[in-house]
């Protein structure tokens, strides 16, 4: 199954910031590291901003904001804010040790399918661009290093985009986001399970910690009003998932406290958790197929 656009850029453009050997690290080299996601923000002329993601530099004294632009439609108003982002807009968020020398740049991305799109409405802001063999800019960086990072197109082939970092917005499918939800949930229970992964004696598991635990290499960047959206679809999710009788009979919603209650043996919970998940992936597996077949 595969992520919508807007997640799969969200994943893209924070492995950038991270040091591996299997996507590319061009902002990791410029010391760019991971600071709000989806944050709001109240800009120079008092209007509000909410930005995908902002990372800084304490390499380059610099805040670069990116708006990922994975759908068809465009906020041209939302666009139109982010010029009038300034550093100080963030400094009750990110304390660098000398916010009075940091520059900002804002910048989209977008993925080659719909540039064309992006670049009819991007205001003269930069973007990047990820296509299937090369990472390309558009435009112009006003950080000189930066600009010159990606200067010339950057070669993906081979590499293996990241997924993990960021696992799903609320513009995925519940089929999508189902695996991530009910994995962070068996995780958590087995390890609050008193007797052993056989046993659950009154194991409830909440929203908030299913979060922590799916979300945990970028949370505490994540901003408080997109953890409540983020939580939000998880419950969603899990309603959808307790369609499934087998589900249903292994879970029980506490709707009150927004938790859930593992309410069997966690052993026949992860059995049907398990068959419950290849069952969402064989289905897939045929609307793929089918799809190919009609066109």
């Amino acid at each position: 199954m595969e992520p919508c656009p807007h997640t799969r850029l969200m994943n893209y453009f924070i492995g950038m910031c991270k040091k591996q050997r299997d996507w590319i690290t061009v902002l990791a080299k410029l010391g760019y590291e991971l600071q709000l996601v989806e944050q709001r923000v109240r800009t120079s002329t008092d209007q509000i901003s909410h930005p995908d993601i902002v990372v800084s530099s304490n390499q380059l004294l610099h805040f670069l904001v990116c708006d990922c632009k994975g759908g068809i439609t465009i906020d041209e108003d939302q666009i139109d804010r982010y010029s009038t982002l300034t550093k100080d807009n963030f400094a009750n968020f990110i304390r660098p040790f000398a916010i009075k020398d940091f520059s900002l740049d804002v910048c989209l991305s977008d993925i080659e399918e719909n540039h064309p799109l992006v670049l009819a409405h991007s205001k003269g802001f930069p973007i990047l661009t990820f296509g299937k063999t090369a990472l390309y800019k558009t435009g112009k960086f006003k950080q000189e290093n930066l600009d010159s990072a990606f200067k010339e197109p950057i070669n993906l082939e081979g590499m293996i985009p990241p997924l993990s970092y960021y696992p799903f917005s609320s513009e995925d499918t519940h089929a999508y986001i189902a695996p991530y939800v009910i994995r962070g949930l068996l995780s958590i229970a087995t390890k609050n399970a008193k007797g052993g992964p056989s046993f659950a004696d009154e194991n409830i598991v909440t929203r908030d910690e299913i979060i922590t635990v799916v979300f945990n290499q970028v949370y505490e960047s994540l901003s408080d009003s997109h953890r409540k959206q983020l939580k939000d679809k998880i419950w969603i999710v899990i309603r959808w998932v307790l369609k499934s009788e087998p589900m249903r009979e292994a879970l029980q919603l506490i709707e009150g406290q927004g938790s859930i209650k593992v309410a069997r043996q966690l052993d026949k919970l992860q059995k049907a958790a398990e068959e419950f998940i290849a069952d969402l992936e064989t289905r897939q597996i045929l609307d793929d197929f089918l799809n190919r077949e009609a066109n």
